[in-house]
């Protein structure tokens, strides 16, 4: 057989290999970095229109666990991708939310955290206390 078919030959069973590999890494660094979100609770505002949503979040051993919380309008979709935090604490915890009024909701632990990543004290219109 020629030098050539050889060549040939190598560069056919190369190129569909290759493409392979590029799947199955592809693939695996898409798993790697695909974290699991849990909705656990979430608590109507006095009308209804508003709701605290909290979830859990777990992205493997590269990131640690957490609890997070957002607010969203009743009758949207909750997005992790796309829904702002107001809150995001170490751990899997259990979130209570109480609403005060509309425009005010308070936010307590269960245990309290030991280690808090966001609290922020507004979400929008939405002020926030915690206990």
């Amino acid at each position: 057989m020629s030098r050539r078919r050889w060549i040939g030959i190598i560069v056919a069973l190369a190129v569909p290999i290759g493409f392979l590999g590029v799947v199955l890494v592809d693939s695996v660094m898409h798993e790697f970095g695909a974290c699991r979100v849990v909705r656990q609770r979430a608590f109507a505002s006095p009308s209804g229109s508003q709701l605290v949503v909290v979830v859990w979040k777990s992205c493997g051993g590269s990131v640690p666990d957490s609890t997070q919380a957002s607010i969203i309008a009743r009758g949207r979709t909750f997005s992790p991708e796309s829904t702002p935090t107001f809150l995001s604490v170490r751990g899997h915890i259990e979130v209570v939310a109480a609403w005060s009024s509309e425009r005010a909701v308070r936010i307590g632990f269960i245990p309290e955290p030991g280690q808090v990543d966001k609290r922020d004290q507004r979400a929008g219109d939405v002020a926030i206390n915690y206990e």
